[in-house]
C-alpha cells in the first residue's frame, strides 16, 4: 500500500470518528431530555421526609461559602435534620464562617466534627467524611460537598429516591452557575456537559458510578457494604461507593435536580488542573469507557487532522473538510447552549460562548497530560493516584 492510499484510508477513518461524534451528541441529548422530562411523572413526590444527617467535608473557604452554608439551614422540610461540618484542622479558615452560620441559625442542629489527623488509613476528603458518618445520628445520609448550594426544596427532592427500597444510592450531576469571568465560564461549560454522559446510561440502568457533590443513601445500605472505612485510601468516595452498593443488588439513581455550585471566578490554570485531576481519576476507574468518550470528544481535532492530510495530499484545503470543522464547532456550541439554558439555568451564557472553542482546542493536550502524570494538587495536598484508584499523599502544598 502506497503512502497516498494510506493517507486516504486514514482520512476515511477520521470521517468515521467525526460521524460517531454527531450521532453520540444527538443520542445523548435525546436520552437526557427523555430521562429528565419523564422523571416527575414517573416519580412524584410523596411527602417522604425522614430524619436526615447532612455530612459536609470542608477544607478552606469556597466561593459564596456563607450563602452556601446558610442555604442548607433554609430548607422547606418538615422532618428533622442535622448538618455536620467535617474538618481536619480546628484552625481551618472555614471555621469562622461555619460558626457564623451556627449563630445565625441556633434552632438547627449544626455541629463541627474533626477527623483524626493522625489516621493514616484515610486520605483527603474521605478522612473527613468517615468522621462525619461516625458522628451522624439519622437513618438517611446526605453527603454534600462544601461548595454546593441547596435551594429550599433540596432536601425533599434529594431524599425522595431512597424511599424506594430498590434504590441504594442517589446522586446529582453538578451544575456550575453564576460565572462572572471567562475562566469560570470555561469551568461551567466543561462540568455541565457531564450530565449527558450520566443521564444516557442512567436511562437504561447502566451507570455504575456517581458524583460526590450530592449523594444520598440509607444507613442500612452503608452497613451492608461495611461502612466507609474500607474506602479510606481511595482518592474519591463516589465511584467505589456506588459500585459496592450496586454489587449488593441496589440501583444507582441519578436525581433530576442538579447539584448547584455558584462559581463566580476562575482562571485557565485552575481549570486545567481541575480537569487534569478529573481525567486521571476517571481513567483509573473507567479505562475503556473514558478512552472511548475522549475519542468521541476529540472531533474537532479529527477534522483538523483531516484537513492536514488533505493539504499533504492535494496542496489545498478541501471545502468539505472546512465545512465539517465548522459543523463540529456549531454542534458543540449548540450542545453547550442547550445544557446550560435547560439544565444549569445560566443567565450570562451569551457573553462567554467563545470559551467553547478554547475547551475544544484544549481537549487533546489536556488528555495527553492526564496520561503522562498521575499526580495533582487538590485542596492543598499533592496526591499520586495508583492504578486501583487509591492515592498517596506526597506533601502539603500551597496551591488550591
Amino acid at each position: 500500500m502506497g503512502i497516498f492510499e494510506l493517507l486516504t484510508l486514514l482520512q476515511g477513518f477520521l470521517l468515521v470518528l467525526v460521524g460517531l461524534f454527531f450521532v453520540w451528541k444527538v443520542l445523548t441529548h435525546l436520552c437526557t431530555w427523555y430521562y429528565l422530562g419523564r422523571y416527575n411523572r414517573d416519580r412524584p413526590l410523596t411527602g417522604y421526609e425522614p430524619p436526615v444527617s447532612i455530612i459536609k467535608p470542608v477544607k478552606g473557604v469556597d466561593q459564596s461559602a456563607l450563602n452556601n452554608f446558610a442555604s442548607f439551614c433554609e430548607q422547606d422540610y418538615a422532618g428533622e435534620y442535622e448538618i455536620l461540618f467535617c474538618l481536619d484542622d480546628p484552625g481551618d479558615t472555614s471555621v469562622p464562617i461555619i460558626r457564623r452560620t451556627m449563630a445565625a441559625y441556633p434552632e438547627h442542629n449544626i455541629r463541627l466534627v474533626y477527623s483524626d489527623i493522625d489516621n493514616a488509613q484515610a486520605v483527603g476528603k474521605l478522612k473527613k467524611t468517615i468522621a462525619g458518618l461516625a458522628a451522624s445520628s439519622h437513618g438517611v445520609i446526605i453527603f454534600s460537598d462544601s461548595d454546593a448550594y441547596a435551594p429550599p426544596t433540596f432536601l425533599k427532592e434529594t431524599v425522595a429516591c431512597v424511599e424506594d427500597p430498590a434504590v441504594g444510592l442517589g446522586f446529582s450531576a453538578p451544575a456550575y452557575e453564576g460565572y462572572q469571568d471567562w475562566g469560570a465560564a470555561l469551568m461551567a461549560t466543561s462540568v455541565n456537559e457531564l450530565v449527558l454522559n450520566m443521564a444516557t446510561p442512567s436511562l437504561f440502568g447502566l451507570f455504575d458510578g456517581a458524583v460526590g457533590t450530592t449523594m444520598v443513601v440509607r444507613r442500612e445500605v452503608l452497613e451492608q457494604i461495611g461502612g466507609l472505612a474500607w474506602l479510606g485510601r481511595h482518592i474519591v468516595d463516589d465511584i467505589p461507593l456506588s459500585r459496592a452498593i450496586r454489587k449488593q443488588g441496589y440501583r444507582i439513581h441519578l436525581l433530576p435536580q442538579p447539584a448547584r455550585i455558584w462559581h463566580h471566578h476562575d482562571t485557565f490554570k485552575r481549570w486545567w488542573w481541575h480537569w487534569h485531576r478529573w481525567q486521571v481519576i476517571i481513567r483509573k476507574h473507567w479505562p475503556v469507557k473514558s478512552f472511548v468518550m475522549n475519542v468521541l470528544d476529540l472531533a474537532l481535532w479529527w477534522t483538523l487532522f483531516y484537513l492536514l492530510l488533505s493539504v499533504i495530499q492535494n496542496g489545498v484545503l478541501p471545502t468539505t473538510g472546512v465545512l465539517l470543522t465548522l459543523a463540529v464547532l456549531v454542534t458543540s456550541l449548540l450542545s453547550t447552549i442547550i445544557i446550560n439554558v435547560k439544565y444549569a439555568y445560566n443567565q450570562k451564557l451569551e457573553r462567554f460562548l467563545w470559551v467553547v472553542l478554547i475547551r475544544e482546542v484544549a481537549r487533546l493536550p489536556l488528555l495527553i497530560h492526564s496520561y503522562l502524570s498521575n499526580e495533582f494538587v487538590w485542596r492543598g495536598e499533592r496526591f499520586r493516584v495508583h492504578s486501583d484508584g487509591t492515592a498517596t499523599v506526597l506533601a502539603q502544598h500551597s496551591g488550591a
